[in-house]
Protein backbone atom coordinates (compact mmCIF):
# COMPACT_ATOMS: atom_id res chain seq x y z
CA UNK A 1 0.00 0.00 0.00
CA UNK A 2 3.15 2.20 -0.43
CA UNK A 3 2.39 5.28 -2.08
CA UNK A 4 1.78 4.73 -6.29
CA UNK A 5 3.97 6.70 -8.80
CA UNK A 6 1.36 8.88 -9.68
CA UNK A 7 1.11 9.69 -6.01
CA UNK A 8 4.56 10.14 -5.62
CA UNK A 9 4.37 12.24 -8.66
CA UNK A 10 2.55 14.47 -7.10
CA UNK A 11 3.90 14.71 -3.78
CA UNK A 12 7.25 15.26 -5.04
CA UNK A 13 6.67 17.84 -7.81
CA UNK A 14 4.69 19.95 -4.61
CA UNK A 15 7.31 19.34 -2.12
CA UNK A 16 10.23 20.69 -4.43
CA UNK A 17 7.44 23.85 -5.45
CA UNK A 18 6.02 24.87 -2.27
CA UNK A 19 9.03 23.67 -0.08
CA UNK A 20 11.82 25.24 -2.41
CA UNK A 21 14.09 27.58 -0.13
CA UNK A 22 12.73 25.86 3.45
CA UNK A 23 16.07 25.63 5.45
CA UNK A 24 16.71 21.65 7.17
CA UNK A 25 16.74 23.05 10.26
CA UNK A 26 16.79 19.28 12.53
CA UNK A 27 17.29 15.72 11.37
CA UNK A 28 16.10 12.29 12.37
CA UNK A 29 16.43 8.97 11.82
CA UNK A 30 14.77 6.59 14.60
CA UNK A 31 14.77 3.74 12.03
CA UNK A 32 17.07 2.87 9.07
CA UNK A 33 14.23 3.35 6.51
CA UNK A 34 12.74 6.30 8.05
CA UNK A 35 13.69 9.87 8.33
CA UNK A 36 12.64 12.89 9.09
CA UNK A 37 13.79 16.62 7.95
CA UNK A 38 11.99 19.92 9.73
CA UNK A 39 12.10 22.10 7.07
CA UNK A 40 11.48 26.04 8.12
CA UNK A 41 9.99 28.58 5.42
CA UNK A 42 9.08 31.87 6.69
CA UNK A 43 6.29 32.00 9.29
CA UNK A 44 6.39 27.94 9.80
CA UNK A 45 8.29 24.43 9.61
CA UNK A 46 7.39 21.74 8.59
CA UNK A 47 8.43 17.80 9.03
CA UNK A 48 9.16 16.27 5.64
CA UNK A 49 8.50 12.44 6.47
CA UNK A 50 10.68 9.94 3.92
CA UNK A 51 10.30 6.52 4.24
CA UNK A 52 11.52 3.61 2.42
CA UNK A 53 9.80 0.68 4.32
CA UNK A 54 7.94 -2.00 1.92
CA UNK A 55 4.39 -0.90 1.92
CA UNK A 56 4.44 2.13 4.21
CA UNK A 57 7.09 3.82 1.60
CA UNK A 58 5.98 7.65 1.29
CA UNK A 59 7.10 11.39 1.16
CA UNK A 60 4.84 12.90 3.38
CA UNK A 61 4.27 16.11 6.01
CA UNK A 62 4.24 14.57 8.87
CA UNK A 63 1.98 16.34 11.61
CA UNK A 64 4.55 14.95 14.00
CA UNK A 65 7.74 12.26 14.18
CA UNK A 66 8.47 8.66 15.83
CA UNK A 67 10.60 8.96 19.43
CA UNK A 68 14.20 8.56 18.40
CA UNK A 69 16.29 6.26 20.56
CA UNK A 70 18.70 8.02 22.61
CA UNK A 71 21.90 7.42 20.85
CA UNK A 72 21.61 8.47 17.31
CA UNK A 73 22.16 6.27 14.36
CA UNK A 74 25.12 7.33 12.39
CA UNK A 75 22.83 8.74 9.59
CA UNK A 76 20.97 10.45 11.85
CA UNK A 77 24.33 12.12 12.63
CA UNK A 78 25.41 12.84 9.01
CA UNK A 79 22.12 13.87 8.33
CA UNK A 80 22.50 16.63 10.83
CA UNK A 81 26.24 17.82 9.92
CA UNK A 82 25.91 18.03 6.02
CA UNK A 83 22.21 19.48 5.57
CA UNK A 84 21.62 21.74 8.75
CA UNK A 85 21.39 25.05 7.66
CA UNK A 86 21.64 24.00 3.94
CA UNK A 87 18.24 25.20 1.78
CA UNK A 88 16.15 22.48 -0.34
CA UNK A 89 16.38 23.73 -3.75
CA UNK A 90 14.10 21.28 -5.85
CA UNK A 91 13.24 17.54 -4.97
CA UNK A 92 13.10 15.15 -8.30
CA UNK A 93 10.40 11.79 -9.07
CA UNK A 94 12.42 9.50 -11.03
CA UNK A 95 9.76 7.47 -11.61
CA UNK A 96 11.64 4.28 -13.85
CA UNK A 97 14.05 3.93 -11.13
CA UNK A 98 11.74 4.49 -7.98
CA UNK A 99 14.00 6.89 -6.64
CA UNK A 100 13.26 10.60 -5.06
CA UNK A 101 15.96 13.39 -4.72
CA UNK A 102 16.16 15.65 -2.84
CA UNK A 103 18.54 18.75 -3.57
CA UNK A 104 20.32 21.08 -0.85
CA UNK A 105 22.39 24.00 -1.31
CA UNK A 106 24.38 26.18 1.03
CA UNK A 107 26.28 28.97 -0.65
CA UNK A 108 29.47 28.79 1.63
CA UNK A 109 29.48 24.92 1.11
CA UNK A 110 28.01 23.92 -1.94
CA UNK A 111 25.55 21.16 -2.72
CA UNK A 112 24.11 17.89 -0.91
CA UNK A 113 21.31 15.05 -2.05
CA UNK A 114 19.49 12.95 -0.33
CA UNK A 115 18.38 10.26 -2.06
CA UNK A 116 15.17 7.89 -1.66
CA UNK A 117 15.06 4.75 -2.50
CA UNK A 118 11.83 2.39 -2.57
CA UNK A 119 12.66 -0.15 -4.62
CA UNK A 120 13.96 -3.43 -2.96
CA UNK A 121 15.79 -3.23 -0.83
CA UNK A 122 14.61 0.18 0.03
CA UNK A 123 17.13 2.74 1.93
CA UNK A 124 18.38 6.22 1.89
CA UNK A 125 22.08 8.09 0.15
CA UNK A 126 23.37 11.07 1.79
CA UNK A 127 25.63 12.06 -1.69
CA UNK A 128 28.01 14.51 -2.04
CA UNK A 129 28.16 17.66 -4.86
CA UNK A 130 30.28 14.98 -6.53
CA UNK A 131 27.66 12.39 -6.33
CA UNK A 132 29.26 10.55 -4.15
CA UNK A 133 28.24 8.86 -1.23
CA UNK A 134 28.41 10.17 2.63
CA UNK A 135 26.77 7.90 4.35
CA UNK A 136 23.97 5.14 4.20
CA UNK A 137 20.93 3.84 5.86
CA UNK A 138 18.80 1.11 5.60
CA UNK A 139 19.36 -2.40 6.93
CA UNK A 140 21.15 -4.86 4.01
CA UNK A 141 20.42 -1.51 1.67
CA UNK A 142 24.11 -0.86 1.19
CA UNK A 143 25.45 -5.06 0.40
CA UNK A 144 22.54 -5.25 -2.36
CA UNK A 145 23.26 -2.00 -3.91
CA UNK A 146 27.13 -2.21 -3.54
CA UNK A 147 27.40 0.49 -2.27
CA UNK A 148 29.49 2.15 0.48
CA UNK A 149 30.65 5.86 1.72
CA UNK A 150 33.34 7.00 -0.58
CA UNK A 151 31.63 4.92 -4.01
CA UNK A 152 29.96 7.20 -6.52
CA UNK A 153 25.94 6.64 -6.59
CA UNK A 154 24.39 5.29 -9.60
CA UNK A 155 20.14 4.60 -9.69
CA UNK A 156 19.28 0.89 -10.17
CA UNK A 157 17.61 -0.89 -12.58
CA UNK A 158 14.95 0.89 -14.11
CA UNK A 159 11.45 -0.84 -14.57
CA UNK A 160 10.48 -2.44 -17.80
CA UNK A 161 7.90 -0.11 -19.45
CA UNK A 162 5.55 -2.72 -18.83
CA UNK A 163 5.91 -2.75 -15.34
CA UNK A 164 6.04 1.04 -15.26
CA UNK A 165 2.76 1.33 -17.88
CA UNK A 166 1.19 -0.75 -15.10
CA UNK A 167 2.04 0.77 -11.94
CA UNK A 168 1.06 4.76 -13.84
CA UNK A 169 -2.48 2.93 -14.28
CA UNK A 170 -3.21 2.99 -10.91
CA UNK A 171 -5.13 5.84 -9.65
CA UNK A 172 -4.31 8.90 -7.51
CA UNK A 173 -5.95 7.55 -3.73
CA UNK A 174 -4.64 11.16 -2.10
CA UNK A 175 -7.71 13.77 -0.96
CA UNK A 176 -5.95 17.20 -0.54
CA UNK A 177 -7.89 19.21 2.14
CA UNK A 178 -8.66 22.99 0.84
CA UNK A 179 -6.30 25.20 2.96
CA UNK A 180 -3.62 23.12 3.70
CA UNK A 181 0.27 24.69 2.79
CA UNK A 182 1.10 20.95 0.97
CA UNK A 183 -2.25 19.44 0.84
CA UNK A 184 -0.97 16.63 -1.46
CA UNK A 185 2.41 15.87 1.05
CA UNK A 186 -0.18 16.42 4.08
CA UNK A 187 -2.90 13.66 2.15
CA UNK A 188 0.12 11.27 1.70
CA UNK A 189 1.04 11.29 5.66
CA UNK A 190 -3.00 10.75 6.25
CA UNK A 191 -3.32 8.28 3.79
CA UNK A 192 0.07 5.78 5.18
CA UNK A 193 1.08 7.41 8.34
CA UNK A 194 -1.65 6.33 10.89
CA UNK A 195 -1.46 2.50 9.35
CA UNK A 196 2.62 3.09 9.91
CA UNK A 197 1.93 4.02 13.80
CA UNK A 198 -0.38 1.12 14.56
CA UNK A 199 2.00 -1.70 12.11
CA UNK A 200 4.53 -0.58 13.94
CA UNK A 201 3.50 -0.10 16.95
CA UNK A 202 2.14 -4.13 17.14
CA UNK A 203 5.54 -4.83 15.83
CA UNK A 204 7.18 -3.33 18.74
CA UNK A 205 4.33 -5.05 21.45
CA UNK A 206 5.52 -8.54 19.01
CA UNK A 207 8.98 -8.37 20.03
CA UNK A 208 8.54 -7.23 23.94
CA UNK A 209 6.27 -9.95 24.50
CA UNK A 210 8.22 -12.64 22.51
CA UNK A 211 10.65 -13.24 25.57
CA UNK A 212 8.18 -13.52 28.10
CA UNK A 213 6.32 -15.86 25.93
CA UNK A 214 9.23 -18.00 25.14
CA UNK A 215 10.16 -17.90 29.25
CA UNK A 216 6.77 -19.08 30.23
CA UNK A 217 7.06 -21.66 27.57
CA UNK A 218 10.01 -22.72 28.80
CA UNK A 219 9.07 -22.54 32.69
CA UNK A 220 5.86 -24.41 31.64
CA UNK A 221 8.03 -27.20 30.64
CA UNK A 222 10.81 -27.08 33.44
CA UNK A 223 7.07 -26.84 36.01
CA UNK A 224 6.25 -29.81 35.05
CA UNK A 225 9.25 -32.07 35.43
CA UNK A 226 10.12 -30.06 38.97
CA UNK A 227 6.57 -30.63 39.99
CA UNK A 228 6.75 -34.94 38.99
CA UNK A 229 9.88 -34.57 41.56
CA UNK A 230 8.70 -32.39 44.22
CA UNK A 231 5.78 -35.41 44.29
CA UNK A 232 8.53 -38.42 45.09
CA UNK A 233 7.60 -37.98 48.68
CA UNK A 234 5.76 -41.30 49.32
CA UNK A 235 8.54 -42.98 47.21
CA UNK A 236 11.18 -41.81 49.64
CA UNK A 237 9.05 -42.90 52.68
CA UNK A 238 8.51 -45.79 50.87
CA UNK A 239 12.74 -46.76 50.53
CA UNK A 240 12.31 -45.78 54.33
CA UNK A 241 9.63 -47.73 55.27
CA UNK A 242 11.29 -50.67 53.13
CA UNK A 243 14.90 -50.41 54.81
CA UNK A 244 13.22 -50.33 58.51
CA UNK A 245 11.69 -53.48 58.06
CA UNK A 246 14.64 -55.28 56.53
CA UNK A 247 17.13 -53.84 59.33
CA UNK A 248 14.87 -55.35 61.86
CA UNK A 249 14.35 -58.57 60.00
CA UNK A 250 17.90 -59.12 58.97
CA UNK A 251 18.25 -62.54 60.10
CA UNK A 252 15.60 -63.64 58.13
CA UNK A 253 16.99 -62.28 54.86
CA UNK A 254 18.92 -65.37 53.10
CA UNK A 255 21.43 -63.79 50.85
CA UNK A 256 21.07 -64.94 46.74
CA UNK A 257 17.39 -64.52 47.70
CA UNK A 258 15.41 -62.25 45.16
CA UNK A 259 12.13 -61.91 47.45
CA UNK A 260 11.07 -62.11 51.13
CA UNK A 261 8.21 -61.71 53.01
CA UNK A 262 8.31 -59.77 56.33
CA UNK A 263 6.16 -59.27 58.99
CA UNK A 264 5.11 -55.22 59.76
CA UNK A 265 3.50 -54.24 62.61
CA UNK A 266 1.43 -50.98 61.96
CA UNK A 267 -0.83 -48.63 63.38
CA UNK A 268 -3.51 -50.43 61.59
CA UNK A 269 -2.29 -53.98 62.68
CA UNK A 270 0.45 -56.41 61.54
CA UNK A 271 0.79 -56.79 57.59
CA UNK A 272 2.32 -59.20 55.02
CA UNK A 273 5.06 -57.37 52.93
CA UNK A 274 6.67 -58.81 50.02
CA UNK A 275 10.61 -56.76 49.51
CA UNK A 276 12.31 -57.77 46.01
CA UNK A 277 15.83 -58.14 46.79
CA UNK A 278 18.98 -58.08 44.38
CA UNK A 279 20.74 -61.38 45.03
CA UNK A 280 23.72 -59.65 44.45
CA UNK A 281 23.92 -57.56 47.62
CA UNK A 282 23.75 -58.77 51.47
CA UNK A 283 21.00 -58.45 53.67
CA UNK A 284 23.02 -55.60 55.05
CA UNK A 285 23.62 -53.78 51.96
CA UNK A 286 19.87 -54.35 50.53
CA UNK A 287 18.98 -52.09 53.94
CA UNK A 288 21.43 -49.56 53.58
CA UNK A 289 20.53 -49.22 50.00
CA UNK A 290 17.04 -48.36 50.74
CA UNK A 291 18.10 -45.76 53.60
CA UNK A 292 20.41 -44.39 50.62
CA UNK A 293 17.20 -44.00 48.05
CA UNK A 294 15.33 -42.57 50.88
CA UNK A 295 18.11 -39.87 51.47
CA UNK A 296 18.66 -38.97 47.65
CA UNK A 297 14.56 -38.69 46.85
CA UNK A 298 14.36 -36.23 49.94
CA UNK A 299 17.10 -34.06 48.76
CA UNK A 300 15.60 -34.20 45.55
CA UNK A 301 12.26 -33.42 47.03
CA UNK A 302 13.69 -30.58 48.80
CA UNK A 303 15.78 -28.86 46.33
CA UNK A 304 12.39 -29.18 43.98
CA UNK A 305 9.81 -27.62 46.29
CA UNK A 306 12.59 -24.76 45.99
CA UNK A 307 12.53 -24.52 42.60
CA UNK A 308 9.15 -24.85 41.83
CA UNK A 309 8.66 -21.89 44.21
CA UNK A 310 11.52 -20.20 41.86
CA UNK A 311 9.79 -21.33 38.94
CA UNK A 312 5.97 -19.90 40.60
CA UNK A 313 7.92 -16.79 41.00
CA UNK A 314 8.91 -16.66 37.51
CA UNK A 315 5.65 -17.01 35.83
CA UNK A 316 4.05 -14.69 37.62
CA UNK A 317 6.04 -12.21 36.61
CA UNK A 318 6.30 -13.11 33.09
CA UNK A 319 2.49 -13.37 32.96
CA UNK A 320 2.13 -9.74 35.15
CA UNK A 321 4.47 -8.65 32.28
CA UNK A 322 2.27 -9.87 29.25
CA UNK A 323 -0.78 -7.99 31.00
CA UNK A 324 1.14 -4.93 31.21
CA UNK A 325 2.49 -5.08 27.41
CA UNK A 326 -1.11 -5.63 26.14
CA UNK A 327 -2.27 -2.56 28.20
CA UNK A 328 0.15 -0.25 26.42
CA UNK A 329 -1.28 1.96 24.40
CA UNK A 330 0.29 2.98 20.80
CA UNK A 331 2.14 6.33 22.14
CA UNK A 332 3.67 4.03 25.31
CA UNK A 333 4.47 1.72 22.57
CA UNK A 334 6.23 3.76 20.31
CA UNK A 335 8.59 5.38 22.56
CA UNK A 336 9.95 2.03 22.44
CA UNK A 337 10.95 2.28 18.95
CA UNK A 338 14.59 1.65 19.33
CA UNK A 339 13.66 -2.54 19.76
CA UNK A 340 12.85 -2.60 15.98
CA UNK A 341 16.46 -1.43 15.39
CA UNK A 342 17.73 -5.04 16.82
CA UNK A 343 16.75 -8.64 14.58
CA UNK A 344 13.78 -9.98 15.53
CA UNK A 345 13.97 -13.28 17.14
CA UNK A 346 12.50 -16.40 19.14
CA UNK A 347 13.56 -14.61 22.37
CA UNK A 348 12.97 -11.02 20.99
CA UNK A 349 14.91 -8.17 22.64
CA UNK A 350 16.91 -8.82 25.51
CA UNK A 351 17.35 -6.72 28.51
CA UNK A 352 21.40 -7.18 27.72
CA UNK A 353 21.97 -8.13 24.81
CA UNK A 354 25.25 -10.57 24.84
CA UNK A 355 26.89 -8.30 22.86
CA UNK A 356 28.01 -4.68 21.39
CA UNK A 357 26.88 -3.52 17.72
CA UNK A 358 29.35 -1.74 15.20
CA UNK A 359 28.53 0.04 11.69
CA UNK A 360 30.97 -1.15 9.74
CA UNK A 361 31.94 -0.17 6.11
CA UNK A 362 28.87 0.29 3.71
CA UNK A 363 26.74 0.31 6.96
CA UNK A 364 27.81 -3.44 7.77
CA UNK A 365 26.69 -4.61 10.89
CA UNK A 366 29.37 -6.12 13.43
CA UNK A 367 28.63 -7.55 16.68
CA UNK A 368 31.50 -7.69 19.51
CA UNK A 369 30.79 -9.96 22.22
CA UNK A 370 30.88 -8.57 25.78
CA UNK A 371 32.59 -10.86 28.06
CA UNK A 372 33.45 -14.74 28.63
CA UNK A 373 29.35 -16.15 29.03
CA UNK A 374 28.52 -13.74 26.37
CA UNK A 375 31.00 -14.48 23.92
CA UNK A 376 29.26 -17.99 23.97
CA UNK A 377 26.06 -16.66 23.60
CA UNK A 378 26.95 -14.60 20.34
CA UNK A 379 28.40 -17.56 19.21
CA UNK A 380 25.96 -20.26 19.81
CA UNK A 381 23.06 -18.57 19.92
CA UNK A 382 23.00 -15.49 18.20
CA UNK A 383 24.89 -15.97 15.17
CA UNK A 384 23.68 -18.28 12.09
CA UNK A 385 26.53 -20.65 10.74
CA UNK A 386 27.22 -18.91 7.88
CA UNK A 387 28.03 -15.65 9.71
CA UNK A 388 31.56 -14.81 9.44
CA UNK A 389 33.11 -15.32 13.20
CA UNK A 390 36.84 -13.55 14.28
CA UNK A 391 38.90 -13.32 16.89
CA UNK A 392 42.58 -12.18 17.96
CA UNK A 393 45.13 -14.85 16.96
CA UNK A 394 46.46 -16.19 20.49
CA UNK A 395 44.63 -13.51 22.71
CA UNK A 396 42.60 -13.57 25.22
CA UNK A 397 39.43 -11.34 23.92
CA UNK A 398 35.78 -11.11 22.69
CA UNK A 399 34.59 -13.30 19.66
CA UNK A 400 33.25 -10.79 16.93
CA UNK A 401 30.86 -12.07 14.88
CA UNK A 402 29.37 -10.46 10.88
CA UNK A 403 26.26 -11.67 10.13
CA UNK A 404 26.39 -11.90 6.49
CA UNK A 405 23.82 -12.72 4.12
CA UNK A 406 23.62 -16.77 3.53
CA UNK A 407 26.23 -16.89 0.78
CA UNK A 408 27.76 -13.66 0.36
CA UNK A 409 30.95 -13.00 0.37
CA UNK A 410 32.78 -10.37 3.22
CA UNK A 411 34.22 -7.13 1.28
CA UNK A 412 37.70 -6.67 2.48
CA UNK A 413 36.87 -3.50 4.02
CA UNK A 414 34.52 -4.71 6.42
CA UNK A 415 36.80 -7.30 7.13
CA UNK A 416 39.35 -4.92 8.00
CA UNK A 417 36.52 -3.11 10.20
CA UNK A 418 35.94 -6.51 11.79
CA UNK A 419 39.57 -7.41 12.89
CA UNK A 420 39.85 -3.79 14.01
CA UNK A 421 37.56 -4.22 16.38
CA UNK A 422 38.20 -7.85 17.96
CA UNK A 423 42.04 -6.53 18.24
CA UNK A 424 40.50 -3.61 20.29
CA UNK A 425 38.65 -6.10 22.15
CA UNK A 426 41.31 -8.14 22.66
CA UNK A 427 44.68 -8.73 24.75
CA UNK A 428 46.25 -6.78 22.20
CA UNK A 429 44.17 -3.38 22.55
CA UNK A 430 46.74 -0.47 21.95
CA UNK A 431 49.29 -2.48 19.97
CA UNK A 432 50.57 -1.59 16.61
CA UNK A 433 49.44 -4.38 14.81
CA UNK A 434 48.16 -8.36 15.91
CA UNK A 435 47.24 -11.25 13.65
CA UNK A 436 43.75 -12.07 13.55
CA UNK A 437 42.07 -15.22 12.64
CA UNK A 438 38.42 -15.62 10.66
CA UNK A 439 36.16 -18.57 9.95
CA UNK A 440 32.34 -19.41 9.49
CA UNK A 441 30.49 -19.53 12.33
CA UNK A 442 29.61 -22.87 11.64
CA UNK A 443 33.29 -24.60 12.29
CA UNK A 444 33.34 -22.81 15.23
CA UNK A 445 32.91 -25.55 18.60
CA UNK A 446 33.15 -24.81 22.23
CA UNK A 447 35.94 -26.51 23.65
CA UNK A 448 35.10 -29.81 25.96
CA UNK A 449 35.43 -28.76 29.80
CA UNK A 450 36.55 -25.64 28.72
CA UNK A 451 35.26 -22.19 31.09
CA UNK A 452 32.87 -20.05 28.99
CA UNK A 453 33.95 -18.55 26.29
CA UNK A 454 36.86 -21.18 25.50
CA UNK A 455 36.70 -22.71 21.39
CA UNK A 456 38.50 -24.76 18.85
CA UNK A 457 38.00 -24.16 15.62
CA UNK A 458 39.06 -25.42 11.85
CA UNK A 459 39.25 -24.21 8.43
CA UNK A 460 40.63 -20.46 9.68
CA UNK A 461 42.39 -18.21 7.92
CA UNK A 462 44.90 -15.43 9.34
CA UNK A 463 46.51 -12.33 8.80
CA UNK A 464 48.45 -9.73 9.96
CA UNK A 465 46.47 -6.70 10.54
CA UNK A 466 48.14 -3.13 10.93
CA UNK A 467 46.46 -0.96 13.25
CA UNK A 468 44.81 2.14 11.61
CA UNK A 469 43.73 4.69 14.33
CA UNK A 470 41.45 6.80 12.01
CA UNK A 471 39.47 3.41 11.38
CA UNK A 472 39.03 2.57 14.88
CA UNK A 473 38.02 5.86 15.27
CA UNK A 474 35.72 5.83 13.01
CA UNK A 475 34.52 2.14 14.12
CA UNK A 476 34.07 3.19 17.69
CA UNK A 477 31.44 6.09 16.97
CA UNK A 478 29.22 3.66 15.41
CA UNK A 479 28.04 1.96 18.67
CA UNK A 480 24.24 1.21 18.64
CA UNK A 481 22.41 1.87 21.85
CA UNK A 482 20.99 -0.81 23.42
CA UNK A 483 17.24 -2.03 22.92
CA UNK A 484 15.38 -1.20 26.31
CA UNK A 485 12.46 -2.57 27.74
CA UNK A 486 11.43 0.27 29.94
Amino acid sequence: MSLRPTELEQVVAEVGSRLAGAVAQKAWCPLPRLAYLELRVPGRSFLLCLCAEGELSRVSVAADRFPTPGEPAPFQRWLRQELTGFKLKGATWREAERVVVFEFHKEEEGTRRLVLELSSPGGMALLSESGRVLMLSGEGFAQRRSLHPGAEWMPPEPLTPEALEKARSAASRLQPVAGDFAPYAEAAERLLGERDRRSRAESIRRRLVQPYRARLKRSGRTLEKVRAEAARGPDAEEHRRVGELLTQNLHRVRRGATEVTLTAYTETGVEEVKVKLDPKRSPKEEADWHFHQYKRLLRGVESARRREAELAREVAHAEAALVQLEKMDEAALLSQVEVLQGPASEEGPQEGRPYKEYQGHGGQRIWVGRGSEDNDALTFKVAKPYHLWLHARGQPGSHVVVPLEKGMEVAQEVLLDAAHLALHHSGAKGEPRGEVSYVPVKFVRKLKGGAPGQVQFSREKTFMVRMEPERLERLLKTRHAEPSLG
